[in-house]
């Protein structure tokens, strides 16, 4: 799935908005939960595909 920056920026909202809402201690059947992990994922993908981290090289010292 393709995510655009609009979507990519609206999730980074949503996550904030979630953030207070769920806790450690939050059942995995929480709707707060469920919505936060399902736009984590689309904040993840998109940062993934524009902003990869390359991989560093270990040396063999």
């Amino acid at each position: 799935m393709k995510i655009t920056e609009k979507e990519y920026e609206a999730a980074l909202k949503q996550i904030d908005e979630l953030l207070s809402l769920v806790t450690d201690d939050t059942p995995d059947s929480d709707p707060n939960l469920i919505a936060l992990l399902k736009v984590s994922n689309i904040v993840e993908e998109y940062e993934d595909e524009h902003y990869p981290i390359p991989e560093i090289e270990q040396s063999d010292d």
